[in-house]
């Protein structure tokens, strides 16, 4: 039987990482609802899983309220197209996915972008066949913790 494992980083700039038997492909977040529904669609199997990175209640004073609007309005829109394409849904804080890789957390980096190089250059290690960017490096991330956690 067919299985798939979704990973997706559901940012403004974030992206779905998709394993479905071996292969692994990733897509940048798809901008209109529309394209959203239509990459869950053609990669549902008859075992499908969505492992989505969840978001903080309160985003902070540095990020901007049209970045927090556009997180919030893809988590919500990826959560029910999921659900209503029949994925099992899984929800998975940051700090949850990352402790297991040994990241360190937000805080172990002066700056956000020192950050997501250090997100990045762990994503290539695990994924060297892989064209990783910062774009993508949180999707392979969650992606990796969820096969080592899938249901």
């Amino acid at each position: 039987m067919q299985k798939t494992i979704i990973a997706c980083d559901p940012g403004v700039s974030g992206a779905f990482a998709c394993l479905i038997e071996e292969e692994i492909a990733t897509h940048s977040m798809p901008d209109t609802l529309t394209d959203i529904v239509r990459l869950l669609s053609l990669n549902k199997t008859a075992v499908s899983e969505l492992w989505i990175e969840d978001i903080p209640k309160f985003a902070g004073k540095a990020i901007p309220s049209s970045t927090t609007a556009v997180l919030f309005d893809n988590f919500g829109i990826i959560k029910g197209a999921a659900v209503a394409l029949g994925y099992s849904l899984h929800r998975v804080p940051p700090v949850k996915w990352q402790e297991p890789l040994g990241l360190g957390g937000r805080k172990s980096c002066a700056t956000q972008p020192e950050w997501k190089r250090k997100l990045r250059n762990k994503a290539q290690e695990l994924y060297p066949q892989i064209d990783v960017t910062l774009q993508n490096a949180d999707a392979l991330l969650l992606l990796s913790y969820a096969r080592q956690n899938q249901k």
